[in-house]
């Protein structure tokens, strides 16, 4: 069954990267930019074909782990396409930039369609109760961990007065220093337990205000039920924007505060995740990994990195400045391809030692 799951975790990365590359291929046919390959997957030819009214030869290649759009002259260094009326760079530059940009796009668009099928099957959700605090994290050696508070425990009241989105201002009306009375929920072995804990809140002159030590969120119960169609394109829009939200606010606490650097993972970790996931939540967890994969190889490729689609966009954009090209943009490219697949290879490889 595990061998099940690996398969459907290669199908995952074979669709979003035929999508993406489908993007570049069909923008390009739309522009009238001649296309020389399209390849799904690397690696060793299964077999080809070509089209007697277009010159692209398509591939299927053994290992499905990527897939290309090559362009006639595309980071040409040798110039050898210069003259030729098919080459990339002789077409206009928003020509170009149109078939670039069309591959993320199309990440973020198969995204909003994963969710809307996911939407269709499962409901849409609608509120079932009041606002609820749920504790994502207890930090060490705080009031909070002393007293048993534990993650994923639902508050549910201080002192007999019940919390919704209030704890803050209730730990602030009391005393610092003195002892409150804290009802919680938490599930155990599948069972919903109450546990009464006795927490003194420290006050935190920084803050300005009395704190227990914990990382929480302010959660709305809610049931699943079937939607409109507006209803679950509404739903499916906020739930990309929030995945594209997380990867953005990722991005920005890697290259501000080297956050999340030892976290990152490669093709080896992702396929584990799917699994695990999908292990668990099945169809389900399998569309919503789509979703978030999705908009993250989108929003990635738009990074200003040499190699990847957001590098070619600034170069487009900076040409269509000067009027003229940049001579080493090639040599650019290259060199950001080949750091990228140094990267790409050292991350898996640190993924299998951690398997072990």
């Amino acid at each position: 069954m595990t061998f099940f799951y690996i398969l459907a975790a290669i199908l995952l990365f074979g669709i979003l990267i035929t999508v993406h590359e489908a993007g570049h291929f069909f923008a390009a046919r739309m522009m009238k930019i001649p296309v020389r390959e399209f390849a799904i997957g690397f690696g060793p030819k299964l077999f080809s074909w070509k089209r007697k009214k277009h010159e692209t030869v398509f591939f299927l290649r053994a290992i499905p782990l990527g897939g290309y759009c090559a362009f006639y002259g595309e980071d040409d260094t040798t110039e050898e396409y210069k003259d030729d009326p098919r080459a990339f760079q002789n077409h206009s530059v928003l020509k170009r930039l149109i078939t670039i940009v069309m591959g993320p796009l199309m990440n973020l668009l198969l995204a909003v369609i994963a969710a809307v099928i996911l939407y269709t099957i499962t409901g849409v959700p609608v509120p079932s109760g009041p606002q609820v605090t749920f504790v994502h994290s207890v930090n060490e050696g705080s009031a909070a961990e002393d007293a048993g508070m534990l993650p994923n425990d639902i508050i549910l009241s201080v002192d007999g007065q019940p919390v919704t989105d209030n704890l803050p201002a209730l730990l602030d009306s009391g005393v610092p220093g003195t002892e409150r009375s804290f009802l919680v929920r938490r599930v155990v072995n599948e069972t919903e337990q109450e546990h009464t804990l006795t927490i003194t809140p420290v006050f935190d002159p920084v803050e300005q205000r009395n704190l227990i030590g914990i990382m929480m969120s302010v959660v709305q119960p809610a049931k699943m039920v079937p939607g409109t169609i507006g209803q679950i394109m509404n739903n499916a829009i906020h739930l990309s924007y929030r995945a594209g939200a997380m990867v953005v606010q990722a991005l920005v606490n890697l290259f501000t505060r080297g956050e999340g650097a030892g976290e990152v993972a490669g093709v080896v970790g992702i396929t584990k995740m799917i699994v695990d996931e999908i292990q668990r939540t099945k169809l389900e967890g399998y569309l919503y990994l789509m979703v978030v994969i999705s908009i993250n190889l989108g929003l990635m490729n738009l990074l200003f990195i040499p190699g990847l689609d957001g590098s070619r966009i600034l170069f487009l954009l900076v040409e269509g400045v000067r009027g003229k090209p940049i001579k080493k943009e090639g040599y650019v490219h290259a060199a950001g391809m080949i750091l990228l697949f140094a990267l790409m290879i050292f991350i898996t490889f640190r993924d299998v030692i951690r398997l072990f």
